[in-house]
This record gives C-alpha cells, structure tokens and sequence, in this order.
C-alpha cells in the first residue's frame, strides 16, 4: 500500500464524515510505520572494521592488525576483502577475522569463518572483492566486551603487496 493524499474536497467543512476517510487515514499510518521500520532496520548495520591497508610490504602473514571490541550485541551479517590495482601480484589474499569471548591473548581467539574471505589474484579483475566468505554459525553472535581481531592469513606474491580494504559490518 502506498501513501494517498486526502483531498481537501473530503474534509470540507459542514461535509458529512464518511469510513473512506478513517480509512485512508489508518492506511497511512500502516505505510509512515512500515516505512519507518525499513529505516530502523538499515540503521541498525555496526561498522565493525571498515579497516583500509595502504603501503603494504612484503609478508606471508601479519597477526592482529586491528582489534574492535563489541559494546553492544549483534550479528556479524557480512564480510568481504576489497583489492585496489593489482599491478603484478600472483597468489591469493586471504583475511581471516577471529573472536575471543575473555580477552586479548592472542590464544584466546578464535576464526568467525568457516570459508575465509579470500581474492585470487589470478582471476580477480582491478578493484574486485571476495565473495566467498561463510561464517561459522556458532561465532557471529557477538556480546558486549567480545573482541574480534583481524588477521591476514595469506599475501600475495610477485611485489610489494600495496593497498585493500576489509569490511565487516553486523546487525
């Protein structure tokens, strides 16, 4: 249902009152609610990394290059790895994002994929994401004082590994 202006013609003063006008009414509001809840509910992402590595180097791995610790309740709903230009870069780039439910000792975390989010360097075109990210059912419902950290768990080859972004955002 969509929203209907009330003609001025039917709330015309010494007009008799009639259900049509009640019920344009309730049916406006129905629609002012429905699309309010829409809004609410888009509102609600958590930016949990939005994290962009610029000037990169060379390395297999880095362990713990952003940590982000959960003040309020949600759902970790979706995750991807962005590269920029990838110049003469072979191989596979593949993040990983960890939980630890008690603290920041790196032995306490622990993965929230089942398929990590990763890009192939020899297919991906410039400025491609992954799309293959599955989350471990059992670790993305976080609670406040969680912690999650993010880990690169492969590089690229072939060069100076320069720039890509993570994004992880919950509900």
């Amino acid at each position: 249902m969509a929203f209907t202006s009330i003609s001025s013609l039917v709330i015309q003063v010494g007009k008799a009152i009639k259900r049509e006008l009640f019920t344009n009414i309730k049916d406006n509001f129905d629609n002012h609610e429905t699309r309010l809840n829409l809004v609410e509910t888009n509102a609600s992402k958590v930016p949990v990394f939005e994290y962009l590595i610029l000037n990169g180097s060379s390395f297999s791995t880095a362990t713990g290059l952003n940590y982000f610790e959960a003040t309020t309740s949600f759902t970790i709903t979706d995750a991807y790895v962005r590269i920029f230009e990838k110049g003469a870069l072979a191989g596979v780039l593949q993040v990983d994002v960890k939980r630890s439910v008690t603290n920041l000792a790196s032995g306490s975390f622990v993965t929230i994929f089942t398929t990590k989010p990763s890009v192939d360097y020899a297919v991906v075109a410039d400025y491609g994401a992954s799309t293959n990210a599955v989350f471990d059912p059992g670790q993305i419902n976080i609670s406040p004082g969680d912690y999650l950290r993010f880990d690169i768990t492969t590089a690229p080859t072939g060069g100076v590994f320069s720039k890509f972004i993570l994004k992880v955002y919950g509900e």
